[in-house]
């Protein structure tokens, strides 16, 4: 059977309490406004509090077991930190997964884009992932999430701990002719949610300080999710070196 299937509806979907949960967050959100800004700002949008506090005192709880296992890199002026892809998470973070595979959730965010979204194949170790800045200077420089995909790939962030100084800097507008670019610096919060269309907004992470720590969660999401072969290769070595690692990218088993 081909590692790209559907995922198991035993081994991924959330349970009934935490969908409950997701749920009912998702039904107090004003998606028509939320779709406003998200068009009127270059495809990009923020909601303060999108995770219920049980919710981020779980995923919360699922980071002291996932910190230990990331795999850190160093790409010289691009950037440094530790990752932890979507096979651990599956693994270990029963709670992140759910939230990932949350029918509410999904729908919730496929209103606001104004477009159904897909879950990313199993081999995309980016569909739910962590990532960590706990090293002095840990840090992401300016970039597109450029979609090797065949259409529109969209990131979902979402705050869990942040004991630093970093921001995420993001420049909207410029990809629109005739349209001045505004940039904004954000500290994402606990529970705070930022939605956006990768290829359209250029951003980074600031640099953490000495004695910092900043944990935030990157979820990934498709139209098609469909990829050419070579494509794929690109982008296999691409997370091999910047992200997970080869072990994790070109042998783990697919979740």
């Amino acid at each position: 059977m081909s590692t790209l299937t559907a995922e198991s509806p035993v081994t991924s979907r959330p349970n009934a309490r935490l969908e409950s949960l997701l749920s009912d967050a998702m039904s107090r959100l004003d998606v028509s406004s939320l779709r406003k800004q998200y068009i009127e700002q270059d495809e990009f949008v923020v909601v303060d509090q999108f995770l219920p506090s049980e919710v981020v005192r779980r995923w919360n709880a699922e980071v002291e077991e996932l910190i230990p296992k990331a795999h850190r890199n160093f790409i010289p002026k691009h950037k440094k930190g530790g990752s932890v892809g979507y096979n651990t998470v599956h693994e270990f973070g029963p709670s992140m997964r759910g939230g990932y595979h949350s029918p509410a959730v999904q729908s919730c965010l496929s209103g606001i884009a104004g477009s159904a979204m897909k879950e990313c194949p199993a081999s995309d170790l980016h569909r739910c992932a962590l990532y960590c800045y706990t090293e002095e200077g840990d840090h992401v420089g300016w970039h597109y999430d450029t979609s090797y995909y065949k259409d529109t790939r969209w990131t979902v962030l979402i705050g869990l701990r942040d004991e630093s100084s970093s921001r995420l800097d993001c420049r909207l507008y410029t990809r629109q002719k005739g349209r001045e670019p505004k940039d904004l610096s954000l500290r994402v919060e606990t529970g705070m949610m930022v939605l956006f269309n990768g290829d359209t907004i250029y951003h980074a992470v600031t640099p953490v300080k000495a004695g910092e720590q900043r944990h935030i969660i990157s979820m990934q999401y498709v139209k098609t999710g469909e990829m050419n072969p070579f494509m794929r290769f690109v982008s296999n070595m691409k997370d091999s070196v910047a992200y997970f690692g080869l072990r994790q990218v070109f042998l783990g088993k697919k979740k």
